[in-house]
């Protein structure tokens, strides 16, 4: 699916300057020098308390972190805190990166994708080789690597390349930091609907999510907590009937608990049976 801004063919063609920029299964992370030379760096939201090194102080020992403490004063850099397991390219989840950072395992990477600022000046509209150019020249390190986004580079064809290359997806920009689409590989599953969880704010008094389940190598197991019902189906459910009623979902990959990443409702599937809700978890 797309997210961020649902892109349309007609928005991009003929652009030959748009890129398409590797896409990490992590966490995104933010550093700036401020300008009396302090690096700083924040997961998501930018609070003195939440600052990385505050709550991780052995954050500094990271070799990417002694890179980004070079560059100028008013700069920042932004990108994705990722793993690398075992084998060797195998890239881990959001899961893992979190467990990562939690413990500050040496198994954490940094891949920047973007320069927002340089000297306090925005490069939000910068080309990404001159953001490139700036990062390598202070740091040594890459941004993630991009390419050209030709007219041909269908939805599904960008699916394609990111399962082959393994990274969860593509970032389509205008520029360094102007533009942004992502777009990410996703899985369907059948579910059977095995307990519902309550409403809030306007679905007070309704369903708020549909938990699901799954016969796995022979158990069932619920899996995933389902949303993305449109309002009509939402206050159509009816908690008696629709209990072990079969149900698509669509998600991004399964989790480090076992449970479906991105989980969202299609449709109902009326026409299979729950005993056809039938998986290993290789399958997944």
């Amino acid at each position: 699916m797309w997210t961020h801004e649902r892109l349309r063919p007609k928005l991009w063609k003929g652009k030959p300057t748009r890129y398409k920029q590797y896409k990490f299964n992590g966490h995104r992370f933010t550093v700036y020098k401020q300008k009396d030379g302090k690096l700083v760096g924040f997961e998501r939201m930018i609070r003195t308390d939440l600052e990385m090194t505050v709550k991780r102080p052995d954050f500094v020992k990271y070799d990417f972190w002694k890179a980004l403490e070079n560059i100028p004063p008013m700069s920042s850099v932004d990108g994705e805190l990722y793993v690398v397991k075992a084998k060797p390219g195998q890239k881990g989840n959001a899961g893992d990166a979190a467990h990562a950072i939690a413990e500050c395992l040496p198994t954490l990477c940094f891949m920047p994708f973007a320069v927002p600022w340089w000297y306090g000046d925005s490069k939000e509209v910068s080309t990404l080789e001159n953001a490139m150019y700036m990062l390598h020249e202070f740091t040594g390190l890459k941004l993630a690597s991009h390419f050209d986004l030709l007219s041909s580079d269908t939805f599904e064809q960008l699916c394609d390349d990111a399962r082959m290359l393994d990274i969860e997806g593509w970032v389509l920009k205008d520029s360094n930091y102007e533009g942004w689409w992502k777009v990410k590989p996703q899985k369907t599953i059948d579910c059977i609907v095995t307990g519902f969880k309550d409403g809030n704010g306007k679905y007070l008094g309704g369903v708020g999510a549909l938990k699901v389940s799954a016969y796995i190598n022979g158990r069932l197991v619920e899996i995933a907590n389902v949303s993305g019902m449109s309002d009509d189906v939402r206050w159509d459910i009816d908690e008696t009937d629709d209990l072990g009623r079969v149900c698509e979902v669509e998600y991004q990959d399964l989790g480090n608990g076992r449970r479906l990443i991105h989980a969202h409702f299609v449709q109902w599937r009326d026409d299979k049976p729950e005993d056809e809700c039938t998986y290993d978890w290789e399958d997944l």
